[in-house]
């Protein structure tokens, strides 16, 4: 072996033994081996998403950029996984050093493989479903998970914080956030600082909201930051609290709760805030819809922030208005020139439709412009920060939702973001509503500047609820539809460059990540949103797409696994019993089952799932069988199912009816009104069928 060659050899194991040492140095120590740290030093590499939004700023930005606009027509499925559930999922997936972390309904925690899509180990919390309606609700559908310090967070539909070692799936500690005999939680908890910050549901339903930071080590908590006063009696936990308590006006007052922090949690490493948005304020059935309150009602329907070491009060900005309680929803992090000036912002869109920019260390509004031509107000005062109202005799006082929960996403290169949104469709007369549904609505996917404060391209949509939204640096954005379909489209002009119809309603959050140099776009699918269960079918999926199944799949450029495409199957209406009640009776029934808030489970006008299914869902009562109506007074009274979620509601559960007993001629008419609507549904089955033998 001569010099050169001895020289070479040399050479070649020093540089192994350099590369087998960065590989030991640079791999982590452990499972789920998130750090703040590790957090800002990949922030511009994307190989891992690590938080909810990828980056403490949460823009739900990838600057991969292996698959573009121009090459987006190759990819194919990597892989598929099916998730045993009934109902589907709306989570936003993690990755960390090849592993997937995703939650699923009721609670349930799956650790995926990236590269095969195996499961690697699975955890249960065994939810209790028998302690609160909302909580029975909220155990159905689930956000999301944290991964921080090598574990696994997640938020039970009983109230819990559960904290799960990321390398074995065992549990490590849990933590009670809320009463579990009022609500529960369905949101993904948020990490920075070392702690986790966990919010819960309940403002539609008298709770009082907070948001909790908890040592993300030992499951203690560290601080509370209530959202809205309680009993004054009792005083007041914080001065901002007692400042708040100043602008709510009427008896009792108090009793009404709201201002939950259940899913929007962004913080700001560079102001050290914790940035929040609350719901509104304010109960429409049962008892406390007597409870009349006026005034701003602080700190509900606001973004808030609180200094993420101590949860101290730093500031907060209003959506909510006199004339429309609003909930606020995601919030990005970013810089803007706004009027030749560098600025550090917070940019929301709340359910009332307007896109607001405020400074992030201080919560001053720079600009707010609705996002679609809005029923409720025309624009907003820049020097107060109020809404000009449109007043009710002009056909105000009312708002659909416009932007809901579903992230948006912020692409640093176009400078634009692109917000899932519903709007009126072109030339729809139907009278304007309040809430997650109304007719004559459709599906918007809208790249908004926020500089110039208007649309620079939009996407219609023929449902009018979809999922949330990934941009890259490929100039892709991604987005699932109720339809089924997952799509990309040219993040500079919006022209669909590639889809694929999966067969069940999307309303995820699609991420990206690389291994092996090659990148993923990943989502789960399947009709998974608590929306499901409080509003219409028709607005959030197709009767093929809310059947289809529940799943994980990862997409790759030149992949060509066969996709497993569900089977087109509509289960028939079965053919209702005889309606004995009359129409005064089923009117009655009607209100009932909005009074004992039936349809904030079932779905208001009885339009559910479609079909009579079990094990974790909640069953269309249209589809109920015999067996089933003949037990009817032991379910709705005496409440025999309530272990599976089912109240009896001849002695409800004490937080949310105090006193409101239902009778069994109140039973009787509810049920006399969910046969009407059965027969409904038969009936436009029937003729649909009947025309299309015709043809």
């Amino acid at each position: 072996m001569n010099r050169r060659t001895i020289g070479f050899t040399f050479a070649l194991l020093a540089l192994g033994m350099t590369i087998a040492f960065r590989t030991l140095a640079d791999s982590p120590a452990k499972a789920g081996d998130v750090t703040e740290a590790r957090v800002k030093a990949e922030k511009a590499e994307g190989g891992n998403w690590l938080l909810n939004g990828r980056t403490f700023e949460a823009q739900h930005f990838s600057p991969l950029q292996q698959i573009t606009a121009r090459n987006a027509g190759g990819l194919g499925l990597a892989w598929s996984l099916d998730i045993e559930s009934t109902m589907g999922m709306v989570a936003e997936p993690l990755v960390v050093d090849g592993v997937i972390y995703v939650s699923a309904p009721l609670s349930k925690v799956y650790a995926v493989a990236a590269v095969s899509g195996k499961i690697i180990w699975s955890f249960d919390p065994q939810v209790r479903l028998d302690q609160a309606i909302n909580g029975s609700y909220s155990a159905r559908t689930n956000a999301g998970v944290a991964v921080w310090g090598g574990r696994v967070y997640v938020g039970t539909g009983d109230c819990r914080l559960v904290a799960i070692d990321a390398a074995s799936g065992k549990q490590a500690w849990e933590a009670t956030v809320c009463d579990p005999q009022q609500t529960g939680i369905t949101g993904a908890p948020h990490v920075a600082k070392g702690k986790v910050f966990m919010g819960y549901n309940g403002s539609d339903d008298g709770v009082r909201g907070s948001l909790v930071a908890y040592d993300a080590e030992t499951g203690k908590e560290v601080w509370r930051f209530w959202t809205v006063p309680g009993n004054p009696a009792k005083g007041f936990e914080t001065k901002a609290l007692e400042m708040a308590a100043k602008t709510w006006i009427g008896k009792d007052s108090w009793k009404i709760g709201g201002g939950d922090v259940w899913n929007a949690i962004t913080y700001d490493p560079a102001t050290n805030l914790v940035i929040f948005g609350t719901a509104g304020a304010g109960v429409d059935y049962g008892e406390l819809e007597s409870i009349k309150v006026s005034g701003d009602r602080l700190f509900a329907g606001c973004i808030i922030a609180v200094k993420a070491d101590t949860g101290e009060y730093a500031w907060h900005f209003q959506t909510s208005a006199p004339g429309l309680q609003t909930e606020n929803n995601h919030i990005v992090i970013g810089d803007l020139v706004l009027n030749g000036e560098q600025r550090h912002v917070a940019m929301t869109v709340p359910k009332n439709g307007v896109f607001y920019v405020l400074d992030a260390k201080t919560g001053k509004l720079l600009s707010a412009m609705p996002l679609v031509k809005l029923a409720w107000a025309t624009s907003i005062d820049l020097q107060t920060g109020k809404a000009v109202e449109v007043p009710p005799s002009k056909g105000g006082g009312r708002q659909w939702t416009v932007h809901n929960w579903w992230p948006m996403s912020l692409d640093s290169l176009t400078g634009l973001v692109y917000v899932p949104a519903t709007d009126r469709e072109t030339g729809s007369r139907a009278a304007v509503e309040s809430g997650e549904w109304m007719r004559g609505t459709q599906g918007k996917l809208i790249a908004w500047d926020p500089v110039s404060q208007s649309a620079r391209w939009t996407v219609e949509e023929p449902i009018a609820t979809n999922g949330g939204v990934l941009s890259t640096a490929g100039n892709l954005v991604f987005q699932g539809q109720g339809t089924g379909e997952f799509a990309a489209y040219a993040a500079d002009s919006g022209k669909k460059v590639w889809s694929i119809q999966t067969g069940s309603a999307i309303e995820s959050v699609p991420v990206s990540f690389a291994v092996n140099g090659e990148q993923y776009i990943l989502t789960p699918v399947g009709w998974g949103s608590g929306s499901r269960l409080f509003a219409p079918a028709w607005t959030m999926a197709t009767p093929q797409s809310k059947r289809g199944p529940t799943r994980l799949l990862a997409f790759k450029l030149g992949a060509t696994m066969a996709f497993p495409t569900p089977p087109d199957v509509v289960p028939p209406v079965p053919k209702p019993p005889r309606q004995s009640g009359s129409a005064e009776t089923i009117h009655q029934g009607k209100l009932l089952y909005r009074k004992f808030v039936c349809d904030g489970c079932h779905s208001p006008d009885v339009d559910g799932s479609g079909a009579w299914v079990l094990n974790g869902a909640i069953p269309d009562l249209r589809y109920a069988p015999a067996e089933v109506r003949q037990a009817w007074y032991d379910i709705v009274l005496a409440g025999t199912h309530w272990s599976k979620g089912m109240p009896g509601f001849a002695d409800p559960p004490k937080f949310a009816f105090p006193h409101l007993k239902m009778t069994a001629r109140d039973a009787d008419a509810i049920h006399d009104y969910v046969i009407d609507q059965a027969w409904k549904a038969y009936n436009a089955e029937q003729k649909r069928a009947s025309t299309k033998a015709g043809k």
